[in-house]
């Protein structure tokens, strides 16, 4: 649901603040203390839980906030049971330009940004339900903006991503400000044995990385889909097996083209991990999604197993049409942790083609990959405090193809016009198309509070860089730098997170190259971008990683 004019509801948001924070003993014993959001501080610190064997890794790689209590499986017996779910205040605000990672269906762009999250979590029977609706204010201030070109798009849509890179990641939402409700992270699943069987519309994160999951992470909209999941890791003698497959439908922004016919598309993946035996800190696992033109409901049904029996080692040509048509991304990912040193190492290799031969991925094995590097190593400095280093690298950037035809780039796509894209952000890394980035942060982390410095690049959409018709040097890369503060407290029974960064865009959206060669500086932009987090009833949750 669309709201044009926002300014009633987001009244609202901070009308409600004082109700928020009042402290009902009441709310506070119906207050659930199970379900995680994906990208939470809460989250955070379960990931330091099982970094220091506090916490099994059992989860850790399929994650979604209805999946954050597995183990509780309902008794049919017992009749309903409910408890409240959040509320949750988050929002961003940027001076500038927008500035968005990770942010669900939020779009943060110049100015406030917000959203509102709360719900509850509910057992009927076998039943279990999870509705946490949000709603969104997005103040979409003007900035400096590069319009669209490209025949029958939105002026609002990228103007570099057409033809064989095309996909709908609009620059700007409009020119409005607006106010969006939405399900948010919502799900119905019912436990059949060792799996689950469900519908949801929450978002999902495959893989161990931090910042940047290659296949599936909660930078888009959450998709609605129907999933069957392990309820449990299934033990064998070898190791224990998680899986999850889904099936759903992703839609198009309302930037992107006039044409209605096309708005839909189906999404078929499915993921897979495995903890071995003989070293149970150790999971390496595997994913694969195709989507696929999808103008029917039924189409998206028809596509529900394509990530299992549609595989092909090269891009369909120009001659498929409609749903005779796929893309398709895969990954392998691995992660070890080590508990007695407080580390671990992780890694995700994504390709969009499978190599067609072993010859293929011996003479060009960098060939349409992408891949995320890592480590995490956190330990006690002083009683209860703990000290945490991270370092991130992900490479999306492809090798500059020598004719147009035969480039390749992340995300994109020939025949599915809007790429691997929800409402207009890519549901992989949230770098997006063809980009890199490289982020190191440094936490000190006692038990009620923390704070932290983070530093990162990014080099945005690079691949498009070398299709300008203008040619291109080494002034002209679209590049961010940054560096920031962060930290979290708990006060009076609430729970406060904020980031707070300075950033360069150096060239933004390549526009030294419509000006000419040199470094031009007309085109770079200071940007102060300040996120925060709150949580008034988070006592409960505070207790998990105590």
């Amino acid at each position: 649901m669309l709201f044009p004019r926002g300014g009633a509801l987001a009244f609202l948001f901070t009308a409600a603040l004082p109700l928020l924070a009042q402290d009902s003993a009441a709310l506070r014993n119906r207050l659930d203390a199970h379900t995680v959001l994906l990208g939470s501080p809460d989250e955070d610190r379960l990931r330091i839980d099982e970094l220091l064997g506090r916490r099994t890794l059992a989860g850790g790689l399929i994650r979604s906030p209805s999946a954050a209590s597995l183990d509780s499986v309902p008794n049919p017996k017992a009749g309903v049971s409910w408890s409240f779910v959040g509320p949750v205040l988050d929002g961003t605000w940027n001076s500038q330009i927008p500035y968005s990672l990770n942010d669900g269906a939020l779009w943060a762009g110049r100015g406030l940004s917000n959203r509102l999250t709360a719900g509850v979590r509910a057992n009927v029977g076998r039943i279990q339900l999870l509705i946490a609706p949000e709603l969104m204010h997005v103040q979409n201030r003007a900035f400096a903006l590069l319009p669209s070109d490209l025949p029958s798009r939105s002026s609002y849509a990228s103007p570099f991503h057409g033809g064989p890179l095309s996909a709908d990641v609009p620059i700007r939402f409009g020119s409005q400000p607006f106010t969006v409700a939405s399900p948010g992270q919502s799900a119905m699943w019912v436990p059949a044995g060792p799996v689950d069987v469900g519908i949801a519309t929450e978002n999902q994160w495959w893989g161990p990385a931090i910042q940047n999951a290659l296949v599936m992470s909660n930078n888009a909209a959450g998709i609605p889909h129907a999933f069957l999941r392990t309820s449990h890791p299934l033990h064998t003698r070898a190791g224990d097996f998680e899986a999850k497959g889904i099936a759903g439908e992703i839609t198009e922004s309302l930037y992107f083209d006039d044409d209605p016919g096309n708005d839909h598309r189906s999404l078929s993946g499915v993921v897979a991990t495995f903890a071995p035996a003989v070293e149970p800190h150790l999971t390496i696992g595997a994913t694969r999604v195709v989507y696929s033109p999808a103008p029917r409901f039924e189409s998206v049904s028809k596509h529900a197993l394509d990530a299992l029996t549609r595989w092909s080692t090269s891009r369909p040509d120009s001659t498929h049409r409609g749903s005779d048509t796929f893309d398709q991304l895969f990954s392998l990912f691995g992660r070890w942790v080590f508990p007695e040193s407080g580390l671990e190492f992780y890694a995700e290799w994504a390709h969009m083609l499978p190599p067609s031969s072993l010859r293929d991925l011996l003479i060009e094995p960098q060939r349409t990959q992408g891949y995320t590097l890592g480590m995490q190593l956190a330990g006690e400095v002083r009683p209860n405090a703990l000290l945490r280093f991270q370092a991130e690298v992900t490479d999306l950037e492809q090798t500059a193809a020598s004719r147009a035809a035969d480039t390749l780039s992340f995300y994109t796509s020939r025949n599915v016009p809007q790429g691997y894209t929800q409402r207009g952000k890519v549901i992989g890394a949230a770098i997006g198309p063809g980009a890199s980035s490289q982020l190191l942060a440094l936490d000190y982390m006692p038990t009620r509070w923390d704070v932290g410095v983070f530093v990162e690049r990014i080099r945005w959409d690079n691949d498009v860089y070398y299709l300008q018709p203008t040619g291109f040097s080494w002034f002209s890369h679209d590049v961010t730098v940054l560096a920031g503060l962060r930290g979290t407290t708990h006060v009076f029974g609430s729970e406060l997170h904020a980031e707070y960064s300075v950033s360069r865009r150096l060239n933004f959206l390549f526009q030294n190259l419509r000006g000419g060669y040199g470094p031009q500086t007309q085109n770079d932009f200071y940007n102060h971008t300040l996120r925060v987090w709150f949580a008034p009833w988070a006592s409960r949750r505070a207790k998990l990683s105590s």
